[in-house]
């Protein structure tokens, strides 16, 4: 039996109300028997909400749901069935650990916040399903909510129609050929970041080694290079975290744990509401999100001034080539910021994260330091400008191509802990997938870090982090791993909502990669997370970042061949 709406709750109470003040068919003195239109209605209607809330709250997702016959983990609360259980511990965490302990058949069915039913693709076969209908499955609501008054309506949030239209219209941008031509960028970054942290070492310490946060310093490179890339402008964040523009970024695109909190209020009260709320989340988005939009509305008006010049070069980064394609060019000018919104928010967000956690694996891998460090002095150059013979040379993507522990290295670290830990879709209508009914509504969970650690996908050594997985016997770059299927690796999602911009990505982590191994030696400063199961990941987020930031020892390491 289906849970009944809001609506029909509200038309019972509406239709007793009348019946019992028109017919009065309770006898004299007892309950409602004189009481008026109003003070029935609050009445019936209060008496039909605890009826709801128990029946779609407890008692259907407990006990009369089709899914109630799926595997289910043990354990759980009255009211919030397994959300705390998640909860205390980092995005994906748990639902990886039951994909690899509960026998299943694809489906693993549990209950999060409020008992509310989820779903657990748990096999590559049926995570293919849901990526190649990807119309019948779209992003929960509460997603929507979150990040459209910081986004807009781009490729991440956009579905059916609308995404293909935006998907065909700004692929093109993202081609090889561009990403190829933006390594200047890219390296030119990397050498000032890299630079910055020498000189700070330097200066700072008389045995040329300090303690840096990774993730505070990533995601200062990060932001410089993706808004020099996209928008061909300086945020100035490696020189100055709280520049005016870093810190304006920062503020409209970062959404903290009480406004993602603020945004699952929704789920059970009106948005607008929820909106009107007198918070500093709301405050926040209200003085700093039309501050971003508008630098980039300048920007855009400033390109289309360059473009009609035509004695004037044209520039390499994102928004320039937005006006080489004619259906990108004659898009709405909201439309065009949407996206560059987007292409900022989420290529800073994974590309910092995963350098995070690429020098943690070095830090516990010390050998693949050192090989990383051979590779990078061998193909690229001096990032400090030490070496003066080779400080001149730019960094090309033939450079990255001829780097196969890099790439390798790169991929495991992105399998072994992918920036994104899971995602959410939920179908449009009752559907069958792989032989299970899904009805319409239900939360279904792509735990993307379970799958990639599963042994069905990957084989007996998934658990294992193993850089040469990603190797053929000759040394060259295997591309997939070993993984039984594309859809095992889920770094940047499959089919149609797969990431646009994952060269784009990959290039950026392999600049800034090999500049940092090529001239430090990293090593961590709490010994204790050399047990990988000392290291906590952030919970309530879409990103797995280190909970506690990673400190790190920088070493400068003398000498560049190049």
């Amino acid at each position: 039996m289906a849970i009944p709406s809001w609506l029909l709750l509200q038309a019972t109470a509406g239709a007793g109300t009348y019946a019992l003040v028109r017919y009065r068919p309770l006898p004299e003195g007892t309950f409602l028997s004189n009481a008026s239109h109003f003070k029935t209605f609050v009445a019936l209607y209060s008496i039909i909400l605890v009826g709801w809330i128990l029946y779609s709250w407890i008692i259907h997702p407990k006990w009369l749901s089709p899914l109630n016959r799926l595997p289910k983990p043990t354990g759980g609360t009255w009211w919030n069935g397994h959300f705390l259980q998640c909860f205390s511990v980092g995005t994906g965490e748990t639902e990886a650990g039951w994909i690899r302990t509960i026998p299943n058949d694809g489906f693993i069915y549990y209950l999060h916040i409020l008992n509310t039913p989820r779903v657990i693709a748990t096999s590559p076969k049926v995570i293919q399903e849901l990526c190649t209908r990807a119309d019948e499955f779209i992003k929960p609501k509460f997603i929507l909510w979150l990040a459209e008054k910081l986004l807009g309506i781009g490729l991440v949030l956009a579905e059916g129609q609308h995404h293909r239209r935006q998907r065909r219209a700004f692929l093109p941008i993202f081609a090889p050929r561009h990403v190829r031509e933006m390594y200047p960028i890219f390296w030119d970054k990397t050498c000032e970041v890299t630079q910055k942290l020498a000189g700070i070492v330097t200066s700072q310490s008389r045995t040329g080694e300090s303690v840096f946060e990774v993730g505070h310093w990533s995601s200062r490179a990060a932001l410089d290079i993706v808004t020099m890339a996209t928008l061909g402008a300086n945020f100035g964040a490696i020189q100055d975290e709280n520049s005016k523009l870093a810190k304006t970024y920062r503020l409209a695109l970062e959404p903290t744990r009480g406004y993602l909190f603020q945004a699952l209020l929704k789920l059970w009260f009106p948005p607008w509401l929820i909106d009107g709320i007198p918070n500093k989340w709301n405050r926040s988005l209200r003085e700093y999100v039309p501050v971003f939009r508008g630098v980039c509305r300048d920007l855009l008006n400033k390109k289309r001034l360059e473009v009609a010049d035509k004695t004037r070069e044209k520039g390499k980064d994102l928004l320039s080539l937005c006006f080489h394609y004619e259906e990108v060019a004659d898009a709405d000018e909201e439309e065009l910021i949407d996206q560059l919104s987007t292409f900022m928010a989420a290529g800073h967000e994974t590309i910092s994260v995963g350098i995070t956690w690429a020098v943690y694996m070095m830090c516990l891998h010390p050998e693949w330091q050192e090989l990383l460090r051979a590779e990078a002095r061998a193909h690229f150059p001096d990032p400090t400008g030490s070496n003066d013979a080779a400080s001149d040379k730019k960094v090309t993507s033939a450079d990255v191509e001829q780097m196969p522990l890099m790439q390798a290295f790169i991929a495991e670290v992105l399998r072994w802990y992918p920036p994104i830990p899971q995602t959410l879709r939920e179908p449009l209508q009752d559907t069958v997938v792989c032989g299970q009914l899904l009805p319409k509504g239900i939360s279904i969970v792509i735990p993307i870090k379970g799958i990639h650690r599963h042994e069905d996908a990957w084989g007996p050594d998934a658990n294992v982090f193993n850089p040469r997985r990603w190797l053929n016997a000759d040394g060259s770059f295997n591309s997939t791993g070993g993984a039984v299927s594309k859809y095992a690796n889920l770094s940047f999602m499959q089919g149609v909502r797969s990431c646009v911009a994952m060269g784009f990505a990959k290039a950026e982590m392999a600049c800034v990669l090999a500049a940092w191994v090529g001239r430090f030696e990293f090593d961590l400063v709490d010994e204790e997370l050399r047990d990988e199961s000392n290291m906590k990941t952030s919970n309530g987020g879409f990103s797995g970042r280190p909970k506690h930031g990673m400190f790190v020892k920088w070493k400068v390491l003398s000498g560049w061949d190049a």
